[in-house]
């Protein structure tokens, strides 16, 4: 009898071993990820110490600051992780299960979260049916369903760059002979236009590296200020971006301009490009 109480407990050892009972390997990677992630040890780092365990079907964010501990937890139902009664204090939370589930599909830590993070709005439009996401976050209350047997799509920063109906001010400043300014961000585009009387400047901004569409912003901006042909024209001359800085016609091109107060602007962790334009020259 001894033996065959010996036996069973092997075998439900054994078993236990292979199949990790109680647990559910696609949650344990997720959850890997982001223990892992730079978000996580970033928090360690000011005594906010976040913890993600997982069971068969939830997976749980602990978060334990001095003797304050809580507790998030997302279920999963079949291919969908959710919770659909988080807080805007969970916000953080869901960020994390998003930024988990991204790496598992290969993306780079807190490229997928940073992304939704920067594009939220445009987020709104993603279905679970179609993207594989849904986030909701409407009065303080913040729901989260992810299937996470498909590879969320990233937002296409290219698509963002200043329109002419961006730049209502600065058409009512050229409409009105006066000067002054208008900036903001669109996406993650930051812009400062500055109209003067001798010389004009267009402040462009991307997070990171400059591409098509601060391009496309900077055409934007000529054209609602000088008119198309204008814009036309700037093209003409430059074509693409040039390095350092460099004087052609009317216009003065410097990439990689240092901004003053630059992140307690909108220019904040972004590269940015300064056109100064000679009003008597251009026109």
């Amino acid at each position: 009898m001894k033996k065959r109480i010996l036996s069973l407990v092997v075998l439900l050892v054994l078993i236990i071993g292979v199949t990790g009972c109680g647990s559910n390997s696609k949650l344990d990677d997720i959850a890997k990820k982001i223990n892992d992630c730079k978000s996580v040890k970033n928090y360690k780092e000011y005594g906010y110490d976040i913890k993600v365990t997982t069971s068969k079907d939830t997976l749980t964010i602990i978060s334990k600051m001095e003797d304050e501990e809580s507790k998030v937890e997302f279920k999963l139902d079949g291919d969908v992780l959710s919770n659909e009664n988080l807080s805007m204090n969970d916000l953080m939370a869901a960020l994390l299960v998003i930024n988990g589930v991204g790496q598992t599909y290969g993306y780079k830590d807190g490229e997928l979260s940073q992304n939704i993070n920067t594009f939220t709005d445009e987020f709104k439009n993603y279905t679970l049916a179609k993207e594989g996401l849904e986030l909701v976050i409407n009065n303080e209350k913040v729901s989260l369903k992810m299937n996470i047997s498909k590879k969320i799509p990233l937002i296409d920063i290219n698509k963002f760059y200043l329109k002419p109906a961006d730049l209502d001010m600065i058409s009512q400043l050229i409409k009105d002979k006066e000067t002054g300014n208008q900036n903001g961000k669109i996406g993650n585009i930051g812009y400062n236009i500055f109209v003067g009387d001798d010389e004009s400047t267009i402040q462009i901004g991307q997070d990171e590296k400059l591409s098509d569409s601060a391009y496309k912003s900077i055409l934007t901006a000529l054209e609602v200020m000088y008119g198309e042909d204008t814009a036309k024209k700037f093209q003409e001359l430059y074509p693409k971006f040039v390095e350092g800085k460099k004087t052609v016609g009317a216009f003065t091109i410097e990439k990689d301009y240092k901004v003053e107060n630059q992140d307690d602007s909108v220019f904040k962790d972004t590269e940015v490009v300064l056109v100064t334009i000679n009003n008597k020259k251009v026109k």
